[in-house]
């Protein structure tokens, strides 16, 4: 029980979690300590809010860290023993962590516009809120089409990044009365961490696996430590701000 944890929720912040604690916690107590992970999801399957050939790798890395799985339960109690599940099972732990589900910062709130379930405000093409000509919303905050396809960009910094370079641009052509860019990113790709196993990485909304174990991880690690961090001077932030340039090369036609 002392190293049992429960992480609530199997999205991305839960598998990334759920996979990375089995080294982190014997790195802290031991190789003897033998940590429980265990991932409590409403899904039918591991890895169920992601594509089946997704949901297979991420199984099998959990499988291979000993990381368990309480498909198609939800928690409905926590105090300091532990978690209740909606089976009506118990689980005895000292630390649970809930991943589950994402909302726009209350910033959204403030202004009288439409928003979504997910409090985001509704913006068109050029990322100018849905009533309001003078406002223009990025990130987190922004319900945005982001191809012609009817995908909307998800909360995730792929997707603000080059939201931010469309909105900002955007707002100045306004000042300067020249014409603005249309948001649009067509390529969707995710790279899930999957602790000592490795990584995996796919591409489109399909989610098709093109890379697995250390090359994934190394892509992984470039993501995080060199594309998404954030610039180093103002010549490297005047250059990284062009909306037009091309945020995530596919590897797959």
């Amino acid at each position: 029980m002392p190293y049992t944890v429960v992480i609530c929720g199997g999205g991305l912040t839960g598998v990334e979690l759920a996979l990375e604690l089995p080294s982190r916690l014997r790195k802290l107590f031991g190789e003897q300590a033998l940590p429980r992970i265990i991932v409590v999801d409403s899904g039918k399957r591991i890895g169920a809010a992601f594509s089946e050939e997704l949901g297979n790798i991420i199984a099998t890395a959990s499988q291979c860290q000993s990381v368990e799985w309480r498909s198609e339960c939800r928690v409905t109690h926590i105090d300091s023993h532990g978690v209740e599940l909606s089976d009506g099972s118990n689980i005895a732990c000292f630390t649970s962590v809930i991943t589950a589900g994402v909302n726009a910062s209350p910033l959204a709130g403030q202004i009288n516009a439409k928003r979504d379930a997910q409090g985001r405000l509704f913006v068109n093409d050029m990322l100018c809120v849905e009533g309001e000509s003078s406002v223009y919303a990025a990130g987190d905050i922004a319900h945005a089409h982001c191809d012609d396809s009817g995908h909307t960009a998800l909360m995730s910094c792929q997707h603000a990044i080059p939201m931010g370079k469309f909105a900002g641009y955007n707002a100045v052509a306004s000042l300067l009365h020249i014409s603005p860019l249309p948001y649009r990113q067509p390529d969707y790709v995710t790279c899930v961490d999957l602790g000592e196993w490795g990584a995996v990485y796919t591409e489109t909304w399909q989610q098709r696996v093109c890379m697995t174990r250390q090359e994934a991880k190394q892509l992984k690690q470039t993501i995080t430590h060199e594309l998404i961090a954030p610039p180093q001077d103002r010549t490297q932030a005047f250059s990284l701000a062009d909306p037009l340039a091309q945020f995530v090369e596919m590897t797959q036609e």
